[in-house]
């Protein structure tokens, strides 16, 4: 258990020799004992506090904690470390927590940690060298590696903080978040050297951070702080990437712009970062990639040996098509990795694998697949089991046709993640490869254990295998249980609906559309079914509503826009089916025929014949046989009198279907009078 003490006396000035090039104290200086005073704030810890106490355990010398309204075990867990525990209510000032924990200390130098943070074992024999040498005014910089799984075995992106710091009175902490130890306040952090000394951070784990509501915590924080700093360039980046982390991509560039403006060209720990994240928002958010090269140059300005701004510019040269110039810059990212230690904030992977992997992706798109696949076995060689680099390569050995090596890499991300990319990945191949028995295999073994969006992938893959092998019945159960994973997918849906429609059940179906109208539409697919569903039922209202819906998460969804178009003609607001019209580009026959066809009736009904006669040729250029746009044609032409146009448009009806076509030429002929004729085309029609 540590030592604690409770003498708070200064003792005698010391000589022993200062570690880590930490400048002496001035001769006389006094000092506190000597040891280590582990300094925390808590708040519902239990998760990690003990592997964090743990870590630490026999090396520090007494334990400080503030908690600031746990409810869970954390304060009995803290207690039984040996830890003197002191309740503060919160006051969302992280910088003010931190203080009231250092205010307990007795002890010469400061250590702090956060609960979901742990030390490294090999930083042990540095920490103890640092308990009896002298301080003064000077801190030590530590290296903190952020655990994330966003992709799994990808490793830790890392940065440094002053977490080792003399116990002065002088040497508090500043800003509400993303605070940092000063001396007298000073906007500028205390000065500190680096030493071998480094923690693993858990907190950015997805289901930690999903649990806490961190991002949102920390943004409100961030604003606050900015509003009540705005000349502070610091708090306009902690405004900017934390926005960044929400996916408010316009909030971080205009955050980050004003961290840029305030800061200048003064050399700062955070700004290099800053500009890396803002180089990434314009070319990967924003698809400003000219932008972003720009502002990945300006953040290599302050760091020349940046990995993050040197992988930044690659992608935004990537983005303009300069391949060439693109490895040029991943491979400046790659020898970045010898100065990684030098960076205050690095995504340490980036020169062990991702700019591999980056150099690799250009030559697939350049068709040579040889030397993809030579970059990513070199990433390989590095990071052996990072799971997008597995799969780069795989895909990239079967499109060569090295088709048992690539299976051995699809199997084994599967069988060593055992997780939702893994198992649709190893899945699709096996359906590429007709091995449906071995998918089959897959599916059933796995599809209990995966998250509801991939199992239910799987579960309508395995209904499309045994469809297709006449076994009805199975597909059926596999719709069924993909049902009840997600009730109301579309893609489910569909195939059920389909199911009972060939067997009759039409109280099924109705069944089938009473529950998923209990449920909310997620996906573009659902709201492109509900919207369809609505309009057929005539319910025009909740058709244009349900696909304006899905129009605000997917603006440029071409089949939800003409459902909306369609409510909106049938409910005579013509202007508002236009637009939607006008979002209907591609030439995919499925809808853009019944588009331009349902515009030229509009532009038919507000007497533009001429903009309706150029929406009916579009479809005809596209399906010269189509009857509704002969029948259009027709019309519009005897609308402009133009009898010979209108007479040959019905006889290429007439020659495309001849019931449809005789019935119209046969009306046509008698509205003209030329009685003989109609009734000789009627007459042909029935013989």
């Amino acid at each position: 258990m540590p030592i604690r003490i409770s003498s708070k006396r200064a003792a005698a000035p010391v000589q022993q020799a200062v570690p880590f090039e930490l400048p002496s104290p001035p001769p006389g200086q006094p000092q506190k004992p000597a040891g280590l005073s582990l300094c925390m704030i808590v708040k519902n810890e239990e998760r990690f506090l003990e592997q964090c106490l743990r870590s630490v355990q026999g090396i520090v010398d007494e334990i400080c904690i503030v908690d600031t309204g746990s409810t869970d075990r954390t304060i009995e867990i803290a207690k039984r470390f040996g830890a003197r525990v002191e309740v503060r209510e919160w006051r969302n000032d992280f910088a003010w927590a931190r203080n009231e924990a250092i205010a307990m200390a007795t002890r010469r130098w400061v250590f702090m940690l956060d609960a979901d943070e742990e030390l490294k074992p090999e930083s042990v024999g540095a920490l103890q060298l640092l308990k009896n040498a002298p301080a003064h005014t000077t801190g030590v910089w530590v290296r903190c590696y952020n655990k994330s799984d966003d992709y799994r075995g990808t490793g830790d992106m890392s940065h440094v903080l002053v977490r080792l710091f003399p116990n002065d009175e002088r040497i508090r902490f500043r800003g509400m978040i993303h605070e940092f130890v000063t001396l007298d306040d000073s906007r500028d952090g205390l000065a500190a050297v680096m030493a071998p000394i480094s923690i693993v951070h858990h907190g950015y784990l997805k289901d930690v951070v999903e649990s806490r509501n961190k991002a949102q915590r920390n943004f409100e924080i961030v604003e606050a702080a900015a509003r009540a700093n705005p000349d502070d360039p610091y708090a306009w980046f902690n405004v900017g990437s934390t926005a960044f982390l929400m996916r408010n991509y316009d909030r971080a560039r205009e955050a980050l712009e004003k961290m840029r403006a305030l800061n200048g060209g003064v050399l700062r720990g955070f700004i290099a970062n800053g500009y890396s994240i803002l180089a990434e928002v314009y070319s990967d958010k924003l698809g400003d990639a000219k932008k972003g090269e720009e502002v990945a140059l300006g953040a290599l300005q302050f760091s020349p040996r940046y990995a993050n701004a040197h992988f930044q510019l690659g992608k935004a040269l990537v983005a303009q098509g300069r391949l060439d110039d693109a490895r040029a810059a991943f491979l400046e990212a790659i020898e970045d990795g010898k100065y990684t230690n030098q960076q205050f904030v690095v995504d340490d992977q980036v020169s062990i694998w991702k700019a591999h992997s980056e150099i690799g992706s250009t030559y697939v798109m350049q068709g040579d697949e040889a030397s993809a696949i030579a970059w990513f076995r070199k990433g390989l060689i590095n990071a052996p089991d990072v799971q997008p680099l597995m799969l780069n390569l795989a895909r990239a050995l079967e499109r060569t046709g090295n088709f048992d090596e690539a299976n051995e890499y699809f199997r084994d991300v599967f069988e060593k993640f055992r997780d939702d990319y893994g198992t649709i990945d190893y899945v699709n191949f096996l359906l590429r490869r007709r091995e449906h028995d071995a998918a089959l295999t897959v599916i059933n073994e796995m599809h209990q254990v995966l998250a509801d969006e991939a199992a239910t992938q799987l579960l309508i893959a395995a209904a499309h295998i045994s469809a297709g092998t006449d076994r009805d019945e199975d597909a059926f159960h596999y719709l069924s249980r993909a049902a009840r994973r997600s009730p109301g997918n579309a893609d489910v849906l569909n195939a059920l609906e389909a199911y009972y429609q060939s067997r009759g059940d039409t109280q099924a179906i109705k069944e089938l559309r009473e529950q998923e109208a209990s449920t909310p539409a997620k996906s573009n697919s659902d709201f492109l079914r509900r919207s369809y569903l609505a309009n057929v039922s005539g319910n025009y209202e909740g058709g244009l509503a349900l696909a304006q819906a899905g129009l605000a998460d997917a603006p440029s969804h071409e089949h939800l826009h003409y459902n909306a178009a369609l409510a909106a003609s049938a409910l005579g607001r013509s202007d508002t089916a236009l637009e939607h019209l006008a979002h209907v580009l591609t030439v995919d026959a499925a809808v853009y025929i019944p588009a331009r066809l349902l515009q030229a009736a509009i532009f038919q009904r507000q007497s533009r014949l001429d903009d309706a006669t150029a929406a009916v040729e579009r479809v005809l250029a596209i399906d010269g046989t189509n009857i509704e746009a002969l029948k259009l044609k027709a019309d519009l032409a005897e609308k402009r009198g133009d009898s010979h146009l209108a007479e040959s448009a019905l006889r290429a009806l007439l020659a495309t279907d001849r019931e449809r076509g005789a019935v119209e030429l046969a009306a046509y002929l008698l509205r003209c009078k030329r009685f003989e004729e109609a009734a000789k085309v009627a007459q042909d029609a029935l013989g």
